[in-house]
């Protein structure tokens, strides 16, 4: 076949399109999987935080003389037995009384995404970066039998464990109310 028939033209672009229909759709279908990871890694995020914060032993911790002694043990049975990255617990002036490295126990919390929860008394998802790193996070509020918010759960999945199995692009996500 030579170069400059019109078939090899018809032959070389037609070859051309194909190849890059197959990337766009590769590209397509690999930012459609990431966000599809992403958005449920932080649905599983938002429900161990809500569920975490709801529990009465964690309202009552909340009200003893030494919340950590009682909170710590607790956040890291809940990390262990989620594969959580981690299960941060903090007082509503966002000092942590759980954290999985006891040194930051009495610091305070890290990513400034907490208002909502704190403020408003809202659970959402969030991506943000604090102590550990990147993560997508699951924040909810502790609310005691009168209704004050007295604290914030943080459950978070970190990106670089998600990017070994599946890069995730977080870009698309915000943070949402529910």
């Amino acid at each position: 076949m030579k170069k400059n028939t019109l078939q090899y033209r018809f032959f070389y672009f037609n070859v051309l399109f194909i190849i890059i229909i197959t990337i766009l759709i590769g590209v397509f279908s690999y930012l459609l999987i990431s966000k599809a990871v992403g958005d449920e890694i932080g649905e599983r995020a938002l429900s161990i935080a809500r569920s975490t914060a709801s529990r009465e032993d964690i309202e009552i911790a909340f009200e003893s003389d030494d919340p950590s002694a009682k909170l710590q043990p607790i956040a890291l049975s809940i990390q262990q037995q989620t594969g959580a990255a981690y299960v941060v617990i903090g007082n509503k002036d966002e000092i942590r009384y759980a954290h999985p490295n006891v040194e930051k126990i009495g610091k305070k919390m890290v990513g400034d995404d907490n208002d909502k929860a704190l403020i408003e008394g809202l659970s959402y998802i969030t991506y943000a970066t604090g102590t550990l790193g990147e993560a997508i996070r699951g924040k909810s509020p502790v609310i005691n039998q009168q209704g004050e918010i007295v604290g914030v759960v943080s459950v978070g999945f970190l990106q670089t464990k998600i990017t070994s199995t599946l890069p995730v692009s977080y870009t698309h996500l915000r943070a949402h109310e529910t």
